[in-house]
């Protein structure tokens, strides 16, 4: 129904339908012909519309005429009644659903979404003389051939009692997404950790779609209380309760999701050993000679720990455990510190530095010690990465990687949590590659407009009395290009 605006065009698209997929479109004529033949030889008045029916100005009678030589069944199904145009009389169009009823051979299905229509009053008067029988479909039929969709039938009846998917595409793209990260567990035999793999990819599918867990933002008063908990990584934690698996996988899948990262097998098969360190006997349990026996095999964890999730949770359990035990662990704190510093910095040259963004990480470490140390790295990454933007920017404003350097300063800037970071830093973007003068591009013109709002927003008389000493060196085309920058950011 939606976008038809008269009622007679409900019997264009029948007729249309049925010489399409019945592929008589060509014989719709001669039918036509061959009934009102037979029938002029009854009354000449009959003949007379031969020349009408020819034409296909009369569509309505057309079908009519033509149902009566129906032999077998032919379903009219009229869709999104709710979405009809306000042109269209609900009264004639169940008129006409009558009308189509009463044809041999022919039943019609209705589908609406009856919370949605417009003119409801009108729905439930003539409903009732109208529609013989009504089916309610509700989250998902009674029952779904899963094994059609490849879908495993008990895993995703479960998921579904918990969470309340309403789209089956949903789940399709969320088993698509599941096949793809197997195919990295090439060698990983342990069903147990591929149902907790295959979990945590259909909570990233589906919350990122149906977002069933992102509550209402609230204005002004108490509109922090649901930031942090309506971010996508909190907000999978609704899924994920009693696994196993490390965070850290979590936070790889969900950046392979969002085309952050790309995965292979050795980082799977090293999530897999944070897995089975998590299936042991639990250290509360231990004795004292126990936890100093599992010491030095945690100690060469961190060592080969190749993930951020397998090296914070190693250092973790041991500075709890040794600091129990009044075991000297400073020696490992210095490590880590190092360590964990070396892991920042690469990620976050290798283009990963949302990383520094989050901080549900540190809510899953026990050790104070640890949490300080993550902490203070996090904020020293912070000025790292603003270093590397602007030592970068200082030199060459042209390209591609110029422009998204300048984009994510100009962000970064606006970002309470770097504001001040970034002010103490600028001063050497205080040079002439920062505005549009030389071997200029529209690149070049965009990384400077970027750069230009972060100096005036940060200092605006130093940057406008800076914007008029340089416009003394430079050509009157350059002279206006920093015009209509400055006007812009202004503004």
């Amino acid at each position: 129904m939606f976008g038809l605006n008269a009622k007679d065009q409900i019997y264009h698209e029948v007729l249309f339908q049925l010489a399409l997929k019945n592929n008589i479109g060509g014989k719709l004529g001669e039918i036509a012909n061959n009934v009102i033949e037979g029938l002029s030889n009854v009354s000449a008045a009959i003949g007379q519309v031969k020349e009408v029916i020819q034409s296909f100005a009369k569509e309505r009678e057309l079908f009519l005429l033509l149902s009566k030589q129906f032999e077998q069944p032919h379903v009219i199904v009229i869709d999104d009644l709710e979405r009809m145009s306000e042109n269209l009389n609900l009264e004639e169009v169940f008129g006409i659903i009558e009308e189509l009823k009463q044809c041999p051979y022919v039943k019609v299905i209705i589908i609406c979404n009856s919370e949605k229509l417009k003119n409801k009053k009108i729905f439930e008067e003539y409903k009732e003389k109208v529609i013989d029988r009504e089916y309610y479909i509700t989250e998902h039929a009674e029952k779904i051939e899963w094994n059609k969709l490849n879908i495993h039938a008990g895993f995703v009846t479960e998921f579904l009692s918990y969470h309340k998917v309403k789209n089956l595409r949903t789940l399709e793209k969320a088993q698509h997404f599941f096949e793809d990260v197997e195919l990295f567990c090439d060698g990983i035999q342990d069903e147990q950790f591929i149902e907790e793999v295959k979990l945590i990819c259909f909570a990233i599918v589906v919350e990122s779609i149906e977002k069933l867990y992102k509550k209402p933002e609230k204005n002004n008063n108490g509109e922090n209380s649901f930031q942090i908990n309506n971010k996508l990584e909190h907000r999978l934690l609704n899924y994920l309760s009693g696994i196993k698996s490390g965070r850290s996988l979590l936070s790889i899948l969900l950046q392979y999701h969002q085309n952050e990262v790309s995965i292979s097998s050795k980082e799977m098969n090293a999530e897999y050993r944070v897995y089975l360190q998590a299936g042991k006997k639990a250290n509360f349990y231990r004795t004292d000679n126990e936890i100093e026996l599992i010491l030095p095999d945690l100690e060469k964890d961190i060592e080969s720990a190749e993930t951020l999730g397998e090296l914070n949770k190693f250092v973790d359990e041991y500075v709890v455990w040794s600091d129990i035990l009044q075991i000297e662990n400073e020696d490992i704190l210095e490590k880590y510190q190092i360590t964990v510093r070396k892991m920042f910095e690469k990620m976050i040259i290798e283009g990963k530095e949302e990383i520094l963004d989050y901080s549900y990480d540190l809510f899953h470490m026990s050790s104070e010690k640890v949490k300080k140390i993550y902490s203070e790295e996090k904020n020293y990454m912070k000025e790292f990465l603003i270093n590397l933007y602007i030592s970068n920017l200082k030199h060459n404003t042209q390209g591609k990687t110029a422009f998204n350097y300048s984009y994510k300063l100009r962000n970064r800037f606006d970002n309470n949590y770097y504001k001040e970071i970034v002010k103490r830093k600028l001063e050497p973007l205080y040079n002439k590659n920062s505005f549009p003068i030389d071997l200029m591009s529209e690149d070049k013109y965009h990384t400077c407009y970027n750069i230009m709002y972060v100096l005036y927003h940060s200092d605006n008389e130093k940057f406008l009395h800076y914007c008029e000493e340089i416009k003394k060196s430079c050509d009157k085309m350059a002279i206006h290009r920093i015009t209509v920058l400055m006007k812009e950011i202004i503004k």
